[in-house]
Parts: structure tokens; sequence; C-alpha cells
């Protein structure tokens, strides 16, 4: 690696570390660190959000998964809109009204301390292994590249997430994802134009060969349990997973929880749907033109085709900045899962069970520092010690847990908002059934992954509806879910004459032109596909 390629790596760093102290030099309560003093734009937001997902695993792996399978991964995103939707439509407005922190809070208020209990623990054993794959796999990687220690590259990619997280909260974490986020958009159309110009090849007969090489086979009708890319998986287990991740999850939740009002809400929902799935298709087809670039070459493993190109193709200076790109990928996962490990902890643990006083409200932002520093040294410590393995079987232990706990979490979910019925006891045991008997299925059926989500979303369901009337509800149970259901905040909002804000609903279940648009790209995508595999 040249000195210019390290000098832009190192600017990168500096920049990143400058704006996240520029932005955070206001934050001075915990209101501010959690939510910006719920005070941000859409526009960040929507970059903050796509940038979380756009991890270092699919700046480097998506090029090469496209370039064995072809375009079908991309349909493992298609319902992402679809989850987005849901959430500008039901979701979103129902926890904005309610001014909570957490969606744990959420769940307190509508359930109880069980149900609350158990999405607790698997939102901090979720988040710690996937934050923990998403530093683990691009540092691997990056070792590859620059032949620095794994252990230097995992402290580093942390402590720089660490020092910005610290200094400025969840609004450095934004505003340093919307530059991270402009990086990535920079490398990945860098490896375009450095490809096509190598080879002097256009786009269309890029296209064209794909097509000769079915590589643009998108839409598949066929039932195959085993085919995570195929249709009905897609759109059915996908909206659940995606569904839980943009409605149900602290990490996206509390991005959006900041903004200004609810027209920035569904404004970065709609944006963000649009951003995350564009850049998600344009890394996938990078793998179709390196397919032509490379005539089909045979490779050790899927992630040495991007770091092959990085290395071996890509003029000085730009190296530097796809590396910086690939750093920016996996910081910009990593400072919104500890900025929100760090909230869930601050305000649905030690609040609730230590915090002496509870009335006093607790604006002590040393406190905080400290928690989120030790949740980066977990972090740290659990890849380099705990995930010794190989790539493959990180990925196997994360696409596991949560395929098996992603339905069951989804399902409380939908349980809070849509039925008064259900209550705390019965939504628990559902849960951990959902648990339990949907790996048991999944492992006697063996279906591709994307099938466990719906296998356990549905025993919960079923079984949280159930055991809910069983159990019976109390009082207490029956005014929750008149207050904190979909049409209890709806009658709340009504009879407050108080509907829209500048312009825009504040009634959830109402569709509106934020919801309509959002859902019309999402029906767009089948078109537009079926046009290219055409």
């Amino acid at each position: 690696m040249e000195i210019l390629d390290i000098v832009i790596i190192i600017l990168y760093i500096l920049v990143v570390l400058v704006i996240g102290y520029l932005s955070g030099r206001k934050t001075k309560t915990e209101d501010d660190f959690f939510l910006a003093g719920r005070n941000m734009s859409w526009f960040p937001i929507a970059l903050s959000v796509a940038a979380t997902m756009i991890s270092s695993n699919g700046f480097i792996g998506g090029p090469g998964w496209a370039y064995n399978d072809g375009m079908a991964p991309f349909m493992i995103n298609i319902a992402v809109p679809l989850a987005c939707f849901f959430a500008i439509w039901i979701t979103i407005p129902i926890i904005y009204r309610l001014k909570v922190v957490s969606i744990y809070q959420y769940m307190t208020l509508r359930f109880g301390t069980k149900a609350r209990t158990l999405l607790l623990a698997q939102f901090f054993i979720n988040s710690i292994i996937q934050v923990s794959s998403m530093v683990f796999i691009p540092s691997l990687l990056l070792q590859i590249m620059t032949g620095w220690r794994f252990e230097l590259i995992v402290t580093l990619i942390v402590i720089c997430a660490i020092v910005y997280t610290t200094f400025g909260g969840i609004k450095a974490v934004i505003w340093t994802d919307m530059v991270q986020m402009i990086v990535v958009w920079g490398s990945v159309i860098m490896v375009i134009f450095v490809a096509l110009n190598t080879m002097g090849m256009t786009l269309k007969e890029v296209v064209d060969v794909g097509k000769i090489s079915n590589k643009l086979n998108m839409i598949d009708f066929t039932f195959d349990l085993k085919n995570n890319n195929a249709f009905f998986v897609t759109l059915v287990g996908g909206s659940i997973m995606w569904i839980r991740y943009f409605c149900f999850d602290q990490v996206q939740v509390q991005r959006i929880l900041t903004s200004k009002s609810i027209k920035d809400v569904k404004s970065s929902l709609l944006s963000s749907a649009m951003f995350m799935n564009v850049i998600y298709f344009l890394l996938l087809f990078v793998g179709i033109i390196l397919w032509s670039f490379y005539g089909g070459k045979k490779f050790e493993n899927s992630n040495m085709v991007m770091i092959d190109f990085v290395l071996n193709h890509v003029p000085v200076g730009f190296l530097g900045l796809t590396i910086s790109g690939s750093l920016a990928a996996a910081m910009s996962s990593v400072d919104s899962i500890l900025n929100s490990m760090t909230t869930v902890f601050v305000k649905d643990v030690y609040e609730v069970h230590f915090k002496k006083n509870k009335n006093d409200a607790d604006n002590n932002k040393h406190f905080v520092t400290i928690i989120s520093i030790v949740m980066g040294v977990v972090i740290i410590l659990f890849v380099i010690i705990g995930f010794g393995g190989s790539v493959k079987s990180v990925l196997n232990v994360v696409g596991a847990y949560i395929s098996y706990f992603t339905g069951p979490a989804c399902a409380i979910s939908i349980l809070a908002i849509f039925s008064n019925k259900s209550n705390d006891k019965g939504v628990s045991v559902g849960f951990i059934l959902g648990i339990v008997l949907g790996a048991v299925i999944s492992n006697i059926l063996k279906p591709g992954w994307l099938w466990n989500p719906v296998i356990g979303f549905t025993i919960t369901i079923i079984l949280g509806y159930i055991f809910s009337i069983i159990l019976g509800s109390s009082e207490t149970d029956k005014e929750k879910a008149r207050k904190y259901t979909l049409y209890g905040v709806r009658k709340s909002i009504k009879e407050s004459k108080h509907l829209e804000e500048d312009g825009v609903s504040l009634e959830p279940g109402k569709l509106d032109r934020y919801s309509i648009i959002t859902l019309i790209f999402f029906l767009s995508q089948y078109l537009i596909l079926f046009l290219i595999q055409k």
C-alpha cells in the first residue's frame, strides 16, 4: 500500500472524529445523547439508517456473492420498502406519539416486565453477535488488504466508533453515518468506473454478458424450501424479518425518533428505503461487472473477488478510498448498535432496576460515556476472543440465531399493536415456545434460513394469543390494551383534535402520500427486475 493510500485512510478517520466532536459539542443531557434533542432533519437520518444496514460485509461480500450467484440475492432485500411502508403507516406514528426513548419502553407500557425482559435479552445478545460479525469479517478482509494485525484493526474500528459516539451521542452517529454513506457511495462508483474503463466496456455490454451467463435472473416463482432467493420466501419471510428490523428494533427506531417532526419521520423512512435498496443493488451489480472483468475466473472464496480487484487493479489513491469505504461501512454499523445498546441499558435496565430516585432526571453524561466505553470493550473482547473461527462459522452463528428469534420478536410486537386480548403472560409464553418449537421444526424440515422467521412468527402469533386468553387479562392488562394498541392511540389522537402536524397526518393506520409512495416503490421493484432480466 502506497503512502498516498495511507494518508487518505488517516485523513478519513480524522474527518470522522472531527465531525463527531463538532456535532456533539452541544450534547449535554441524556435526551441530547439518546435522541439529539428530537431536532434532526430527515436527510441525515435517512442516510444514517441506510449506512447501518450496508455493513462492510455487504461492501466486500456483496459483489462476491453476485459474482457467484448472480443478482438473485437482491431478492432478500426486496421487502425492505414494504417494511418501511408498514413503519410509516402503522408503527412509528404510535411510538412517535408516546414520546418514548426506546421501543422496549413501549413494550412495558403495552404489556409489562415479562415481555420486555425477554425482548431486552434477545436485543442484547442479538446486537453483540450482529455487531461482532460486522467488525470481525471486515477486519479479516482489511488484514489481507493492509497487512495490519487483526487485533489492531478490530480495536481501531471499535475505538473510533466509541470516541465519536461518546462525543456526541446519536447526533454524532447520524452525522458521521451520513459522511460514511457518502464515502461508501463514492467507493462503489469508483470501483464501477475503474472496472468499466479498464475493460473498455459499456454498462449495456456488461448487462448483455450477465444475461448470457444467467446472472440477471432474479424473480423465481418456483417453490423450493432451500432457496432463500425465491419470490414467496423473500416476500413472506423477508417481510417479517425487515418489519422486525425497521419497526421494532431499537437500532433503527432510535434514529427515527430523533426527527423534529412527523414529516421528517416519514420522509426519512421513505428516503432510506430507496437509498438502501439502490446501494444494495449497485453493490451486487459490481459483482456482475467483475464477472465480465475476470471472465468468470474461479476464486478461492467469494470475498476474494472484491479484494483481488482492489489490491491489484485499483490505482494508487483509489485503494485508500476503497479501504476507507470498507471502514466506513463497518463503523457506521458499529456506532449505531453501540449507541442503541447504551440507550437500552441506561433507560431499560439501569433506570428501571438500579436508579434510586425514579423521578430525578439523570443528566450525567459521564455515566452514559462510561457505559458506551464498557459496551465497546465488550464488543472488542467478544470479537477477538469469542470469534476465533472462520468467517463461515461466524455467519452461520449469526444467521441461525437471528432467524430463530426474528419471527417471535416480530410476532410479540404485532400482537402488542393489533390485539386487545394479548397480555404480558400470554405473549411471553408464546415467545418462548415460538423460539423452541421454531428451532425444532426448522431443524427437522431444514428449510432455507429465511423460512425460520415465518415458522417462529406463526407459532408465536397463534400460541401468544391463545395463552393470553387461557391465562386471562387483569384490569390493568385491559387498560393497557385500551390505551396502547393501534385503536387506543388512534382514539386518543382523535379525541385531542390534533390530527395533523405541518399538514402531515399523526394518525397511525392512515394512508398518506409518504406511505403510498413507499408502497409504489416496493411494487415497482418487481417490474424493474422483470424488465432487467427479460
